[in-house]
């Protein structure tokens, strides 16, 4: 015997310790409804990992303890012991005796698990009986609610049992262990790529910034000495060659932005147009499929119809009065469904053509609505997108003006002169919301210098004299005060509707410029609207400057400022006013997109109803002359009729000949998907000439736009280059000779010497070409190396090693649908005699709901009991049901021996004379496999080897007795010779 013993303590009902000896190969289990005989299936099950709360019958694990009786007390610990005898070591061991146990506490739900006495994983006992059909969810656990369940469960959870019997779960349980490394792996990949990758970034400019540092250490030597006039040459002729560059770019990128839009708008509509032309493709091979069944079966129709003609004819011609009248109606029949048929047709085909030219009255005047959004949006955004433009310029050079050319010029050169800290209007920034009303109470003072002390004022006004540069405003720092609102004035304030505070608290900015805001907005008070600041002045009596937030202004006195000007761009409010029109951008120009696809979609739908429209016309054109000749077809058998039996036409009989319903229907098809299939090969090859249309226009494009960018690369080259060369003279002027372009071209009166100008040219170009440059570039590319390297081993350490688990698991998945379908096809063969020896006839076969997809398709179930015909396994009966899932059951066990089997009550409904099948049946495997069964049904009792009847003397908890039927048998015999020596 394969499961030798079991050992119960504290499971459930079974409080007391109890020892089931499994000696025969067939052992019964029997009891009274409520006895607890199915705790011992559930026990097995237990041990064997069961974790589903449920299925064991509890809301949670502790469930399974012993809870108490009335007489008894509960218990803090379960136990239950599997003894399995190994010696042909069918179990995962090498061990000839196996103990599995499991064993819980009252104090946690966590189990304990030993094998042989030794603490193992749940794991370890799952590996033990991996592929052995011992598991939880096995076939060799039976129980009512599993035949049930099998018998009426979906095609794919039927794949459990069947993969368990051709043992393949174990390679599915690496396959899924495989592809969990996998994704690991990747993962893995992914993160050790993404480094490389900013590491390969890295590593290639440091390694030319080291180089161009060595290079730039011996350039800077020679290039010490630099002439005024050489300079200011250089720049002049520079500055003329960035302006034609820069005319040249703009021009240049104008030109791509265009061809960028146009190519974005060309490639989106071939994306849409793509997926359409896919899904036509799909749309026409299954209307082709369609046809040709439809053929088909016309031709079968046509066929028999000709055969039955013939017939006809034969009777009309040879036949008795009587048989050529019947003959002739059947015939006129036949006429008058085909006439009707094809006019109703015709009717249908005016009402398509009708509704679809409604449809596409309907689509143009949507397209017009389109086609006007899409313009409106269109406008939208290129008006954003011209502001956004000018409001870069104004902060990329906001002292362009001529009024800020002093500004400007201490700005540019604010590298050469010491302690210029910055301009007020760059420095102060306000809280969102408040841009307007800040930028009212500076005005003026936004485009004020703020230095480190008076000093560096003076010394910066100096450099504007000297260089005849314009005029700045200066606040030194060390010379500025705090401006507050007077104590008394703040509590009015604070008690006035619509304050809202003083301007310094709306701002913020470095804490070097905490005295610059203080100072010049420290006192200036805002209020939400202009009404509210004339009440706050008049109570104030004009004393403080107060602005609104829409950047009115009432002034110390009671003068106000108001108004707007149109499109006017502050340096306050210009980062501000950009950040908002670049987030309406983006909505404007999604809901452009929008526009745009709206119009090409109902574009596209007015050429489909216009396409529609033509062929339903063909249609009709070709089924106006069919109408007609059914017509005379009609009336001239109506006429034939009259003459051989003018008073026996009765034209109310209904119709009711199947043939000519079947073929006029497949016309009826084949005409609907004709058409059908030229509508799509109509759109299909518009589609597809439409595509490549603007594939080419794609191309031409792109190449444009590939010239065009080869000349913006290769003229910013040169602009890069001029302006490096510009940059690099302005500022040796400024920082060395502490003049400006403009002062030193007015005021050099020096001959330029060519052999100095080619000297200092050749030199700066040396210096130009070499770029900005990183000193410490040689140590940092030594680094960034190293660390490059090492993690390229690793990445190439894990490309191999994800390589390699792909690869395994391909091989499992061939070895999966090997076994499968070897085990599969063995059951299959077995099937059919199971079946007829349990039902006494009839046919069975298993069937695979894909074919192509062995892994993963369904298994349906094909039965036929004798005298029988019913298409689906629900509709047969409760214990069919059964003796169908046991058929299956048993066929698994030919193909895949078991050595344990355990039935709890799965023949429960079953009639006497299948319970007799059933159990005979189950002899049939004694030799192979063991089974423990437990029943209440005394055919089944009547074929056990052994009984364990489970009883509840003391209720609440369940107790064993052993009965041997061969002593019961002997026992029976005695008795009854007992009483017949009696009578004697």
């Amino acid at each position: 015997m394969f499961l030798k013993r079991i050992e119960m303590q504290g499971f459930k009902s079974f409080a007391d310790r109890i020892v089931i000896d499994f000696d025969n190969p067939v052992t019964g289990i029997v009891g009274p409804n409520g006895c607890g005989k199915s705790n011992i299936s559930d026990a097995i099950r237990w041990v064997l990992g069961e974790q589903s709360v449920k299925s064991l019958r509890g809301d949670k694990m502790t469930d399974v303890i012993f809870a108490g009786s009335e007489a008894r007390k509960a218990m803090n610990m379960a136990e239950v012991t599997l003894v399995f005898d190994n010696s042909n070591h069918y179990l995962n061991s090498d061990l000839d005796e196996i103990e599995i146990t499991r064993r819980i506490y009252n104090t946690e739900e966590d189990a304990e698990y030993l094998i042989n006495h030794r603490n193992v994983r749940l794991r370890d006992i799952q590996d033990l009986i991996l592929d052995t059909s011992l598991g939880k969810d096995s076939l060799s656990m039976i129980t009512q609610g599993n035949i049930s369940q099998f018998a009426e469960a979906k095609p794919y959870d039927r794949r459990g049992i069947f993969e368990e019997a051709a043992g393949v779960s174990k390679y599915k349980k690496r396959k899924i262990e495989s592809l969990n490394k996998l994704e690991r792996t990747k993962e893995n990949l992914e993160r050790t790529l993404d480094i490389l990758n900013e590491l390969e970034k890295q590593v290639s400019p440091l390694k030319r910034q080291a180089r161009k540092a060595e290079l730039y250490r011996e350039k800077k030597q020679r290039l010490e000495e630099i002439e005024v006039a050489v300079l200011v040459d250089d720049i002049k002729r520079l500055s003329e060659e960035r302006n034609n560059v820069e005319k040249s770019v703009f021009d240049l990128e104008n030109q791509i932005v265009s061809q960028q839009d146009t190519i974005q708008l060309l490639e989106n509509t071939n994306f849409t147009s793509k997926k359409d032309l896919k899904t036509l493709d799909l749309e026409i091979d299954s209307i082709q499929d369609k046809i040709v069944k439809t053929i088909n079966e016309i031709q079968v129709l046509e066929k028999r119809q000709v055969e039955i003609d013939e017939k006809r004819k034969y009777q009309i011609e040879h036949g008795t009065s009587q048989e050529k009248i019947n003959e002739m109606k059947a015939l006129i029949e036949e006429a008058k469904f085909e006439f009707d048929d094809r006019t109703n047709r015709l009717n249908k085909t005016n009402a398509d053509i009708e509704l679809l030219t409604n449809n596409l009255s309907e689509i143009a005047v949507r397209l017009a609505d389109a086609s006007l959004k899409k313009e409106e949006t269109s406008n939208i955004v290129n008006r954003l997108k011209n502001r956004i433009e000018v409001l870069k310029d104004v902060i990329r050079d906001p002292f362009s003006s001529q009024s800020q050319a002093g500004v400007k010029s201490i700005i540019s050169n604010r590298n050469a002169l010491y302690g210029i800290m910055g301009v007020v209007g760059q420095e102060l920034i306000p809280v969102e919301g408040y841009e307007e009303a800040i930028a009212t109470a500076l005005g003026g003072a936004s485009y004020n210098i703020a230095t480190k002390d008076d000093e560096c004022a003076r010394s910066a006004i100096e450099f504007l004299k000297k260089n005849k540069s314009g005029r700045a405003t200066f606040l030194p720092m060390n010379a500025l005060k705090e401006r507050y609102v007077k104590t008394e004035d703040s509590i009015v304030c604070n008690n006035t509707n619509g304050y809202l505070g003083t301007c310094n608290s709306f701002v913020t900015c470095s804490r070097e410029f905490d005295i610059v805001k203080d100072s010049l907005l420290g006192n200036i008070l805002i209020c939400d609207n202009l009404e509210n600041a004339n009440i706050l002045a008049n109570l104030l009596k004009y004393n403080y400057k107060i602005v609104t937030l829409d950047g009115d202004v009432i002034h110390r006195g009671g003068s106000m400022t108001g108004g707007k000007v149109k499109n006017e761009i502050n340096i306050v409010t210009a980062s501000s006013e950009l950040n908002r029109i670049e987030k309406d951008l983006v909505s404007y120009e999604a809901e452009s997109v929008l526009a745009q696809k709206e119009y090409d979609s109902l574009l596209r739908q007015k050429d489909n109803i216009d396409a529609n429209i033509t062929e339903q016309r063909i249609s009709l054109a070709k089924l106006e002359p069919i109408v007609d000749a059914k017509r005379s077809k009609y009336e001239k058998m109506l006429a034939d009729f009259e003459l051989i039996n003018p008073d026996n036409l009765d034209n109310d009989e209904s119709f009711n000949s199947a043939l000519v319903q079947q073929l006029a229907q497949g016309y009826a098809s084949r005409d609907e998907f004709s058409t059908a299939l030229k509508l799509k090969r109509d759109d299909r090859q518009k589609l597809s000439a439409e595509i490549d249309r603007k594939d080419g226009q794609i191309r031409l494009l792109r190449r444009k736009l590939d010239e065009a960018n080869g000349s913006i690369r290769q003229i910013s080259s040169d602009k890069a280059v001029i302006e490096t060369k510009i940059e690099n003279s302005m500022n040796r002027l400024a920082s060395e000779y502490q003049m400006t372009y403009e002062y030193a071209l007015e005021n050099s009166n020096l001959e330029i010497n060519e052999e100095l100008k080619e000297e200092v040219g050749s030199l700066r170009k040396d210096i130009s070409a070499l770029g900005n440059i990183n000193m410490d570039a040689p140590e940092q590319f030594t680094e960034v190396n190293e660390r490059y390297e090492f993690l390229k081993k690793n990445y190439d350490d894990l490309v191999a090693s994800r390589d390699k688990i792909l690869s395994a698991i391909e091989e499992m998945d061939e070895i999966m649908k090997t076994q499968f379908m070897e085990t599969f096809n063995l059951i299959n063969g077995e099937l059919n005699n199971t079946f007829s020896a349990l039902f006494g006839g009839g046919k069975a076969r298993l069937v695979l709901e894909d074919e192509n997809d062995i892994l993963n398709s369904g298994i349906d179930i094909d039965f036929q009991p004798p005298g029988k015909s019913v298409k689906s396994i629900r509709l047969f009966s409760g214990g069919e049901k059964t003796l169908i899932a046991i058929c299956v059951l048993f066929t698994i066990l030919k193909v895949k021996p078991v050595p344990l089997i355990v039935f709890d009550e799965v023949e429960a409904a079953l009639d006497q004379a299948n319970v007799e099948r059933f159990v005979k049946h189950v002899r049939t495997f004694e030799k192979q496999s063991q089974f423990l069964i437990i029943t209440h049904r005394p055919g089944t009792m009547a074929e056990c080897d052994v009984l364990y009847g489970v009883t509840m003397q003391n209720r609440g908890i369940s107790q064993m007795l052993k009965v041997k039927l061969v002593d019961a048998i002997d026992m029976a015999e005695q008795d009854d010779s007992t009483i017949l020596e009696d009578k004697l």
